[in-house]
């Protein structure tokens, strides 16, 4: 039996990880280190439609984030959006790319001869072209620690020959993949081989609440999830809130669902990890409130800035000198979050946003925070107050989807429609530390499952026989 674990959502990832990302790199670190059985990497190449090798050496680099593909010349993979020149030969359409995107080309082809000569004399020179050629987004996210930095590439750097499913493999699909292969021709070619296909999902969030995504993105999502459940030989699910969400959901659709797997999340052994550094500026050890995720519709910035305005009216803020701090990049469907992030009163003030952070700097971050703050309306898990407890910070959180299931009695649970009650706990803990303190007695005494755990428990979850697997005893 052989774990196969595809890493085409990985590869095109660029900067900072979010949570979907973390998950992916934890779990495919693990598989990387998985003495049980044999293990493969794949990618999915959109153009002939078929799964390629990723060896070892590239897959670490992968995984490490030093390695980004720009997919943007490939066709869309699960082809629910076609562009005109998709369908064009493949010496066509690079030949119209080198002519539309020049400067995204010489920047991949740039990256490519980085990692194929990394002691080159030219290297030098090409890096101040690179960085002339790159956007300021894009240099701060290829920045890496101690001057490294990220490569981008194109897909024939990650990808090798043409990888053939075999019978007993077991092919694990993680998170991101529904935007990024297509599950038919994987199911497909898994079914001809004798193979089977795992899908972790973290949630179905997109269908359950589309108001908060784009329209296309929440059919694309759909479709994916549908097919999934057709298609696929098991699900792993993160939380029971999750699993009771998939049951419900294919109970309506009428669809037969795949095997299930409980495996919750992981996380960072944050309270052993040594954050060297400083603080951002205008950042004091116990004198800010952090709240750390992605700023999209979801995430409920919007009630933090609403409670965040009462407290600078009524001197909360200017006798306690505390600070919100809003620390993640912006997502999708933002524009008004963001108006209302820029218009707000206290922006650059006494509310502040940090984008692009890397990993020591968000240690620090929670750290030297004084409580954290996790007002989501839904998550299907919830990484961020897990963190946060981690790192025996007292907590409040909403009770949005499963995050109350994964938080329990460590964090003070809140409904996230609830503006008074935000604010009033905010304003106590703020002005009153002891008030804050039986959490921190809770923090300090929750135990996080670490992601070699998780990762592990996720791997024999995806191993695990199926029933025409089982080989009958002799005799």
């Amino acid at each position: 039996m052989r774990l196969v674990v595809d890493l085409s959502s990985m590869m095109r990832w660029l900067g900072p990880p979010v949570g979907l990302v973390r998950v992916q790199r934890h779990y495919a670190a693990a598989a990387a280190a998985f003495k049980a059985s044999e293990v493969a990497f794949t990618v999915f190449d959109p153009i002939e439609r078929v799964l390629r090798q990723v060896s070892p050496t590239m897959a670490a680099e992968i995984i490490a984030g030093n390695i980004s593909c720009d997919m943007s010349f490939y066709p869309d993979p699960a082809r629910f959006k076609i562009r005109f020149y998709d369908r064009w030969p493949n010496w066509a359409r690079r030949s119209l790319m080198a002519i539309i995107r020049p400067r995204r080309i010489l920047i991949m082809e740039i990256g490519a001869f980085g990692r194929r000569n990394p002691g080159s004399p030219l290297l030098r020179f090409l890096e101040r072209i690179e960085n002339r050629l790159m956007k300021e987004t894009e240099r701060r996210q290829v920045a890496g620690v101690g001057g490294s930095r990220a490569r981008i590439v194109p897909l024939r750097t990650v990808a090798g020959n043409k990888y053939d499913l075999s019978p007993g493999d077991h092919l694990l699909l993680m998170n991101n993949d529904w935007a990024h292969t297509d599950i038919e021709v994987i199911s497909r070619e898994a079914r001809l081989a004798g193979a089977k296909l795992i899908v972790l999902l973290n949630d179905i969030i997109p269908i359950q609440f589309p108001e908060w995504y784009k329209p296309h993105d929440v059919k694309r999502f759909t479709d994916y999830v549908d097919l999934a459940m057709r298609l696929a030989d098991r699900f792993i699910l993160t939380s029971r809130r999750v699993t009771t969400d998939v049951v419900e959901y294919a109970a309506k659709r009428g669809i037969h669902l795949p095997q299930l797997e409980h495996v919750p999340l992981g996380c960072d052994s944050a309270r052993k990890s040594k954050a060297d550094g400083r603080l951002p500026d205008g950042l004091e050890t116990d004198r800010y409130v952090v709240f750390v995720s992605t700023i999209e519709p979801r995430k409920n910035h919007s009630l933090l800035m609403d409670v965040w305005t009462r407290l600078v009216l009524d001197g909360t803020v200017a006798r306690s000198g505390m600070k919100l701090v809003f620390v993640g990049r912006s997502g999708w469907m933002v524009d008004g979050i963001l108006a209302k992030l820029h218009g707000h009163p206290a922006y650059g003030k006494s509310l502040v946003h940090l984008d692009n952070v890397d990993d020591g700097t968000l240690s620090l971050l929670y750290r030297n925070s004084a409580f954290c703050v996790y007002p989501s309306l839904y998550e299907g898990y919830g990484l961020p107050p897990v963190e946060a407890l981690a790192y025996g910070k007292a907590l409040i959180a909403s009770t949005g989807g499963a995050i109350a299931e994964v938080v329990g009695s460590s964090g003070l649970c809140l409904d996230p429609l609830d503006v008074e009650a935000w604010e009033n706990a905010m304003r106590e803990w703020i002005t009153s530390p002891a008030a804050r303190a039986p959490y921190e007695a809770k923090a300090i005494d929750f135990v996080a499952r670490s992601w070699g755990q998780a990762g592990r428990e996720t791997l024999e979850a995806t191993l695990a026989p199926f029933p025409d697997e089982i080989q009958p005893p002799p005799g």
